[in-house]
């Protein structure tokens, strides 16, 4: 066994190494000695050190996986929310503590030295967090994968919250370079666009496609390594970065054309400028499909390249890759697979389409209409010509097949038709060309098997699945909060960072009064780490000796935002009124983006920032129930506030959260759950039982038999309610300070609480079970012995929301990579 003062030995070496290279990176990257140096090229400096730490592994494993004959993953999602890359790399390396300890030598706080890294603007919400999880887990395993997505200049957006309202700005993550992505010069596709498509037949019948009058449009690869745990195998994450093929027309500019000499340039570039441009007219419908076709047009080419390269036989891809569809932004790789195979390689219809379905499947994340896309006919025939034919003949074909299974059945026809309406459903078309078709919760999985694609289930019962999500503990235990993994390792030993199962021995140590204590201490250091973090970074003062409320999540109308915001109104009226008296002082954290186009989500964080500004006016209430809204929620900011939370609220209306990540974050770090039976949380309780969560309001079956009755009135919920009443008076009688002077009547008329079927969301209709269960956990936190038990228990059951144990299952049920 190594003694202590052999491994203080090493790790002596291993600081001084650390220490070595960093500082001669300095100077050879900058020009400057180490004195000089400022923290944005000590932390240039530092993280080239940690890339060079991965560029050989990820180098010498690519090669070595790219003839080893294995299955690979190839994972399609228009966004990846990766955040910072430096402290995870460190974690996943094991060199955390090693470049802690050096920078420090030098002078440098490690924490100082990551702010100076950008979040990476690739991706929005839980989605793309998702992907990273996933690509991270993958790699932690060693299964091979890649990721393919779109190297966004600017992102989503960076939001402003000027007099209380948000703006948008451009995300300009991206200007100073990223260290750790790697250009491919030898990974380009031409991607083409329009005109129109000439078909020829010969006389034995072999198709020949020409494009004639198309646009042409680059795709260039930069490549990402995504570290895992301890792995030698590292996932690559693949961003393609869009460009005209003549970048300047010198022949216009002599000409004194000078718009014209880099109009195509511009239109190109256009496309991997912006993720999910504003697409409420029809010049951003264009260019989001742009996007989505660049994306899967440049990933089919560069798949059916390499395994060409690799095997020859394209007959074999099925057996040596497996495309992972999330959500249906990528939908329209399977019709581009089949062209490639049919008008490039020469395959038959029957053939191609054979291959497409055993390698392609659909993950669906959302019930949402507007996140199923549904593009009209006349858009994808004028920008995709071939793409629509392919469609249009696997619809016809599949209309038949369905009116010789379902005769005379009309409706069903249309309802599992591809085309229908004037419009192309690509949900129904991945549903129907994919191998495995799955949910991302046990309830998402049932809700698609009975309601959105409950005629497919009925033909092909065997094809759907639920998975549940899952996040990766090396980001959001390990980086997010070292003093728990801290506490965790040296209570239980470590593993748990690779090992999903491990956490669970945490759960006896509920009982422990000394564990219960350490904990709580954790969690109090945590809360002052996120004020001080507020203060330096968001200029906002936080008490952290309060209790933390937060609910963070993309902001939309069945999220239930406004039932949270309309909740403090009514602590508000009561405090006023000089009730709630042993109310303990509480901290209410908002954080969320609203999609520039969704007014309604706009004017609700208007109103959040109009309570803000409420209860700050008035001494009985500004240090009582303080609300914070976070601006510009990113990884980053997630990190400093999950590990600070004491109460995580998940109120979605019940049915309509596919699973939800950010409620397993929270689980993770011991935050309690405040929640509906929606997603993930069903299975959260189950995990942890009824006591250790706070659930409140209409189930999935309660909500359907109400809707189908249309017995639910709100008008009567709100004249049975006096205090809600009072409320929604404050969203129309002027008592909310806004800087317009306006009022909040849509807000008011969309919960109709004068009649008609307004309320869409059961707000109104929840309230009051909402009401009574916020005041449970208040009246749970006050006994701190029971709410620290509870918090651990939380933790110790958190291993199975691993992305690990969900990774896992979808090799098992999915893609077979290790079979």
């Amino acid at each position: 066994m190594v003694s202590k003062k052999q491994s203080d030995i090493e790790q002596e070496r291993r600081v001084a190494k650390a220490r070595e290279h960093i500082e001669k990176r300095i100077r050879r990257e900058f020009a400057v000695t180490p004195d000089e140096a400022v923290m944005s090229q000590v932390f240039q400096a530092a993280a080239l050190c940690v890339r060079d730490e991965v560029m050989d592994v990820w180098a010498d494993e690519r090669a070595r996986s790219s003839t080893s004959g294995n299955k690979c993953l190839i994972y399609l999602c228009a966004e990846y929310l990766i955040g910072r890359a430096f402290s995870n790399n460190l974690v996943n390396l094991g060199l955390y503590e090693v470049y802690a300890a050096a920078l420090a030598e030098m002078g440098y706080d490690l924490g100082a030295v990551e702010e100076q890294e950008a979040d990476a603007g690739l991706g929005n919400g839980g989605l793309g967090r998702l992907a990273a999880c996933f690509l991270d887990s993958l790699s932690t395993l060693e299964l091979p994968a890649m990721g393919y997505g779109i190297r966004y200049e600017y992102g989503f957006f960076r939001q402003e919250i000027q007099d209380g309202k948000q703006v948008e700005v451009p995300d300009t993550w991206s200007l100073a370079g990223d260290v750790w992505e790697a250009e491919r010069a030898d990974r380009v596709f031409e991607v083409k666009y329009g005109g129109y498509i000439d078909e020829q037949w010969s006389e034995d019948g072999k198709l020949t496609v020409n494009y004639v009058g198309a646009q042409s449009v680059m795709a260039e690869a930069y490549d990402m390594p995504i570290v895992g745990y301890g792995s030698k195998l590292p996932a690559t994450l693949r961003l393609w970065r869009a460009r005209a093929p003549q970048r300047f027309d010198l022949d216009r500019f002599n000409r004194g054309d000078y718009a014209q000499a880099t109009a195509d340039r511009e239109l190109a570039e256009s496309i991997s400028k912006v993720l999910y441009p504003e697409d409420s007219h029809e010049r951003g419908q264009e260019l989001r499909l742009r996007q989505f076709y660049f994306l899967v047009s440049a990933t089919m080419q560069s798949i059916v390249d390499a395994h060409k390269r690799h095997y020859g036989d394209l007959h074999t891809l099925p057996d040596k890759v497996a495309i992972q569809i999330n959500d249906t932004h990528p939908a329209l790789a399977i019709p581009e697979l089949i062209r490639i195979l049919i008008d490039e390689e020469g395959f038959d219809w029957e053939e191609a389409v054979d291959i497409v379905q055993r390698t392609f499947n659909y993950t669906n994340h959302t019930i949402m209409p507007e996140a199923l896309e549904k593009w009209p006919v006349s858009l994808m025939q004028r920008l995709l010509p071939r793409s629509f034919r392919i469609i249009e003949t696997i619809d016809a074909r599949f209309r038949d097949r369905i009116w010789q299974q379902y005769p005379g059945d009309t409706d069903r026809v249309n309802r599992m038709a591809i085309i229908h309406g004037g419009q192309v459903r690509m949900a129904n078309l991945c549903a129907l060309a994919s191998n495995r078709v799955n949910g991302v919760s046990q309830l998402h999985g049932q809700i698609l098997r009975t309601s959105l694609f409950r005629d497919f289930y009925t033909a092909y019962p065997d094809r759907f699945l639920g998975i549940t999500n899952g996040v990766t503990q090396r980001r959001w235990l390990g980086v997010a909060n070292p003093g728990l993994r801290k506490l965790v390792d040296d209570t239980i030993g470590e593993g748990f960072m690779s090992d999903w199962r491990k956490i669970a021995e945490l759960e006896p140590y509920a009982q422990d009064a000394a564990f219960r204590k350490a904990f709580g201490e954790v969690k109090a250091r945590n809360k002052e780490s996120f004020a001080a973090w507020m203060k330096a970074s968001r200029g906002v003062d936080l008490n952290p000796n309060t209790i933390i409320d937060a609910q963070a999540k993309r902001l939309h109308e069945y999220k239930r935002q406004l039932m949270k915001a309309l909740h403090i109104l009514s602590l508000y009226d009561r405090i006023i009124d000089g009730e709630l008296e042993d109310l303990p002082p509480i901290t209410f954290v908002f954080a969320a983006k609203a999609a520039p186009g969704y007014r309604r989500a706009k004017d609700i964080i208007q109103l959040i920032n109009s309570i803000s500004s409420l209860i700050a006016s008035d001494e009985r209430t500004r240090d009582r129930i303080p609300v914070v809204f976070l601006e510009n929620y990113d990884v980053t900011a997630a990190q400093h506030l999950v590990a600070a939370a004491d109460i995580s609220e998940q109120i979605s209306m019940a049915g309509m959260e596919a699973s939800g990540t950010g409620c397993m974050k929270f689980m993770l770090i011991g935050a309690l759950t405040l929640g509906t039976m929606d997603g993930a949380n069903v299975e959260i309780a189950e995990q942890v039982g009824p006591e250790n969560i706070f659930i409140f309001g209409a189930t999935v079956d309660e909500i359907a038999r109400v809707n189908a009755e249309r017995s639910y009135s709100p008008r009567a919920t709100v004249e049975a309610n006096p205090r809600l009443a009072r409320v929604l008076r404050h969203l129309v009688d002027g008592s909310l300070p806004t800087s317009d002077g306006r009022r909040f009547e849509d807000l008011y008329y969309a919960l109709s609480p004068d009649g008609g079927m307004g309320d869409q969301y059961f707000v109104l209709y929840d309230f009051a079970s909402y009401d009574e269960r916020f005041f449970d956990v208040i009246d749970a936190y006050k006994d701190r012995d029971r709410w620290l038990a509870s918090a651990i228990v939380n933790t110790a059951k958190a291993g199975f929301f691993s992305s690990d144990r969900a990774i896992e299952d979808y090799d098992a049920q999915v893609w077979h990579l290790n079979h």
